[in-house]
């Protein structure tokens, strides 16, 4: 592990302000998810089921009808971090455990929340089946379970899940590049993205985009979302003064310009957004980012306490947040209860009951994970010594 790294390892086990940003970005990227998820996502025209027509009252006002830029942030964090993470494991079985130890717990209690909840007071078409929740728990996209299985109509526990399985590809991909890479992982995986990418455009222009050659590239190299985790990557090398920064700013500009060629394709989330719209949205995530690497004072208010906090949660309720609060906040409009004071108290009480999932379940669950997996990581880790990133 380099100094610098290190240096940062310690800082955010110690919860260090700067890294503590961290969180506070988090708390803003799930924040905008949930104004997303509780105004315009469900209602109409973006969702032509209506499960939610209520929100259409805030389907011209930018910070909802943009709040899925909350998932793209995340993204970047997610990259950002990854290098800090595979440098702290031993192995690729001491990373794998890591993350499911990261993963997992929350899901689990997650889909069994939702999946009640849904079974009480939600819409018939989110009604959980056993199949559905076992796609949920080996995060597998429905669609692909749907070819594996020959079944139809497979989905998500909750909606919400679809990162969860862009989060597991990209760290399978950084655990087997910085396998190879090591040190110069910043570089190999540099070359790796711009190799996948092109590859992706060159089967988009020779096929359909819906042809099997571009679907396989959309689901197994994500060129979507894959520009996101390398400008965190990038980031991260800039951030903390490694050998390649040079390298790293070059890799910024080159993610940045992958995600403005999305733009410029038509490759938005959905209806109502516009080019500008989107450029904007992640000249705003970069710019947040500048403005850390340069430990800027305008960030202070992400260093408070409640915000750091929240963002500790944000996996919780990034998992609990959407289906659940759906539900409730149409129950209770179908009921009388205006939207406008509905909302508020949906947002209270999801995200108290995250901070709760978060420290009594989330924590405990990960650090149990961690300390029973020693043995029989380490035993592996000597058996196969090849696999190993000392």
């Amino acid at each position: 592990m380099s100094t610098n790294t290190a240096k940062l390892v310690n800082a955010a086990e110690k919860s260090g302000s700067r890294i503590a940003i961290l969180d506070g970005f988090r708390a803003l990227a799930i924040g905008l998810v949930i104004l997303f998820h509780y105004s315009v996502r469900w209602a109409p025209p973006r969702d032509p089921g209506g499960h939610f027509p209520a929100g259409a009252l805030f389907d011209h006002v930018p910070l909802f009808t943009y709040g899925w830029v909350g998932v793209e942030l995340f993204f970047v964090i997610s990259g950002f971090v990854i290098l800090m993470t595979l440098e702290r494991c031993r192995s690729v079985f001491d990373f794998a455990v890591r993350r499911f130890a990261r993963l997992w717990p929350p899901l689990l209690m997650a889909a069994i929340l939702t999946t009640l909840v849904m079974a009480w007071i939600g819409p018939a078409d989110w009604h959980i089946n056993p199949i559905d929740f076992f796609t949920s728990m080996v995060i597998v996209h429905p669609d692909v379970m749907s070819l594996l299985l020959h079944h139809p109509d497979i989905k998500w526990v909750d909606g919400a899940y679809w990162s969860l399985f862009v989060e597991i590809r990209f760290y399978i991909l950084a655990a087997v590049v910085y396998l190879i890479a090591r040190r110069r992982f910043v570089a190999w995986w540099l070359v790796f993205q711009m190799l996948a990418y092109a590859a992706y455009l060159v089967v988009l222009h020779v096929t359909e985009p819906k042809s099997m050659g571009a679907l396989a590239f959309q689901t197994f190299l994500f060129p979507r979302y894959m520009p996101y985790f390398t400008l965190g990557v990038c980031i991260f090398e800039i951030y903390s003064s490694g050998a390649l920064r040079r390298v790293a700013m070059a890799g910024c500009a080159v993610a940045a310009a992958m995600i403005l060629y999305s733009a410029t394709q038509g490759v938005l989330t959905g209806e109502g957004d516009t080019i500008l719209g989107f450029v904007i949205a992640n000249v705003l995530i970069l710019g947040l980012f500048y403005l850390f690497t340069i430990d800027h004072p305008a960030l202070w208010i992400f260093k408070r306490r409640p915000i750091v906090l929240l963002g500790q949660a944000s996996y919780s309720l990034y998992l609990i947040h959407q289906q659940i609060g759906v539900a409730v906040m149409s129950k209770a409009v179908a009921l009388g209860v205006p939207y406008l004071v509905i909302l508020p108290i949906t947002i209270a009480g999801v995200t108290i009951a995250a901070v709760l999932l978060f420290k009594l379940w989330e924590n405990p669950a990960k650090s149990r994970i961690l300390k029973w997996s020693k043995r029989p990581t380490a035993a592996l880790d000597r058996r196969l010594r090849w696999l190993t990133y000392a």
